[in-house]
């Protein structure tokens, strides 16, 4: 059986993001995965704690899993001023491939 996927996209939803994984754990579903990135992460680090606090004897964190993904946006706010009046600029291009975006993928389980 697949796991639901709840991926967190603002901290104004939390409540809802809490909600939905208890609405699919009584409803039997098994294994619930979290997904969070960038400023968002802590926010899914709160939605997991708070849904094993409330089922505590029956779900447990399986596995957490760290990673980051390469920012496809670039910089492209930063100079825009310059670019209107004409001027060119040159982008700083040893910083601009090291952009990353962390991420975090929390795995909940029933026993």
């Amino acid at each position: 059986m697949n796991p639901k996927i709840i991926t967190v996209r603002t901290r104004r939803d939390k409540n809802k993001y809490t909600t939905d994984g208890i609405f699919a754990f009584t409803a039997g579903t098994r294994t619930i995965l979290i997904k969070g990135e960038g400023d968002e992460i802590a926010t899914a680090v709160e939605t997991a704690v708070d849904l094993k606090r409330r089922m505590y004897p029956g779900v447990d964190i399986s596995n957490i899993s760290i990673s980051s993904r390469r920012n496809n946006y670039g910089n492209y706010g930063r100079n825009q001023d310059s670019r209107i009046r004409g001027q060119h600029y040159k982008r700083n291009s040893k910083n601009h491939n090291k952009e990353l975006i962390s991420r975090i993928e929390i795995e909940l389980s029933t026993k």
